[in-house]
């Protein structure tokens, strides 16, 4: 069909036709921090891979987060051999679909909460500190809901909840003034606890998906209060410099 009324025979829609496709901010100026962590957790995994399922199932065990070891270790001040896991298990991840999973949700929420936290080399430290941080802390609320467990928790997916409560700040942060930003971010709060949270609950009650879902809560929570708090850091050196 012929528009005569437009020069390039196509209807006015707002589009420059001599101009290339805008490209998706994901893909057009990835932030570092991001980008390290995702090459940090994809290495991790190729690596085990290639060991092979024995060595991989070795580390899962040394390296996973195992309440009563964990806490047994903190508790009697072995604190490199407690803190340890807290931190590696948050790179290992147990099958492709769980890395794919972790990571898709990274690059949704990671590059708006990084830019939060300001674009220069001291808020990439700062990302990957806040990142480490809720790993930690929802491996923490692992051991603590379940202290006489010897399951090993493995995976990212405490730090990415962190990361999405730390979204969530940096969308109200970042929006225009006089948007309406509270409600939508309470209702992505509220959808992400119920699917992360009470639907990880279900699917391991029931013995259908073994789900960690106390390491969501705790990196959510963990995200929540550490975030606004990480950020200050970085306007505070803003204004004494």
């Amino acid at each position: 069909m012929h528009y005569p009324d437009s020069p390039n025979g196509n209807p006015h829609l707002g589009i420059d036709d001599n101009k290339p496709p805008p490209r998706e901010p994901i893909f057009n100026r990835m932030p570092i921090g991001v980008a390290v962590l995702i090459g940090v957790i994809l290495s991790t995994h190729i690596i085990l891979l290639l060991a092979g399922p024995i060595v991989t199932q070795q580390a899962h065990v040394a390296f996973g987060v195992v309440p009563l070891r964990t806490l047994s270790d903190i508790s009697n001040a072995h604190y490199m051999s407690g803190v340890t896991p807290l931190v590696a298990h948050i790179f290992m991840h147990g099958g492709t679909l769980h890395l794919v999973m972790n990571l898709a949700m990274l690059l949704q929420a990671g590059p708006i909460a990084e830019m939060g936290l300001g674009r220069n080399r001291a808020s990439i430290a700062r990302f990957i500190a806040f990142f480490l941080l809720c790993g930690a802390f929802g491996g923490l609320a692992y051991c603590w809901i379940n202290p006489q467990s010897t399951i090993p928790t493995i995976g990212a997916s405490g730090a990415i909840s962190g990361v999405f409560a730390g979204f969530l700040w940096a969308a109200i942060g970042l929006a225009k003034p006089g948007q309406e930003m509270l409600r939508s971010v309470l209702t992505s709060a509220v959808v992400f606890l119920l699917i992360n949270v009470g639907l990880a609950w279900i699917g391991r009650a029931l013995n259908f998906v073994p789900i960690a879902w106390e390491s969501h809560l705790g990196g959510f929570l963990a995200g929540l209060i550490l975030y606004p708090l990480i950020a200050r850091m970085g306007q505070s050196k803003k204004s004494r410099a």
